[in-house]
């Protein structure tokens, strides 16, 4: 598959103001964030502006299953996110151990040492409503959704939104303006 091109754009303010308190940040006068950190707030903030099929949930106070691969991946910046909810639907994160275990989340985090696995993994949740992130060069050329990408030392992301629509996700306006939409 021929790489995808983008643009870089500015991170707008709001944007920052809505990460920042999730990662517990409190002034600006403080030590940067990590990249897990950041990572970590992206995640939760992406579950904002994406709207899941009613099909992806039993009821609604069924818990929001929030993957990471690899335990080390993101380590205990994950915890902040278990007093969280998306909508109605209390946070739960889980740590999968093989493909067949990931129907049933609705955010996959996929980080780069998972890279091999790609394909195994696309195929097993192809058509499902699982926003996939990931930090793999050319993720999002490869079927994921979001990509974490690094331009001039800043955490930036591409999004594949042909992918997302096909498994009956929708991401809002909002985020496509943030990030930088593969054509």
């Amino acid at each position: 598959m021929t790489p995808q091109r983008f643009r870089i754009r500015p991170l707008p303010t709001a944007l920052m103001a809505a990460i920042l308190p999730i990662v517990g940040f409190a002034t600006l006068h403080a030590e940067p964030p990590s990249e897990s950190q950041l990572k970590v707030a992206y995640l939760y903030n992406f579950t904002k502006f994406v709207t899941w099929p009613a099909s992806a949930f039993a009821h609604d106070r069924e818990a929001f299953q929030l993957c990471v691969l690899g335990e080390e991946s993101l380590g205990p910046i994950l915890n902040a996110l278990r007093k969280k909810s998306v909508g109605t639907h209390p946070i739960t994160i889980r740590h999968p151990e093989s493909p067949r275990t990931l129907p049933g989340c609705h955010l996959l985090f996929i980080p780069r040492s998972e890279e091999a696995r790609l394909s195994e993994m696309f195929a097993v949740i192809r058509d499902q409503p699982i926003l996939t992130v990931g930090e793999s060069p050319d993720f999002a050329d490869q079927g994921g959704m979001i990509h974490f990408i690094r331009i001039h030392d800043t955490l930036r992301f591409a999004i594949n939104q042909e992918t997302a629509l096909h498994a009956g996700l929708k991401i809002h306006a909002t985020l496509l303006q943030v990030g930088h939409v593969l054509k």
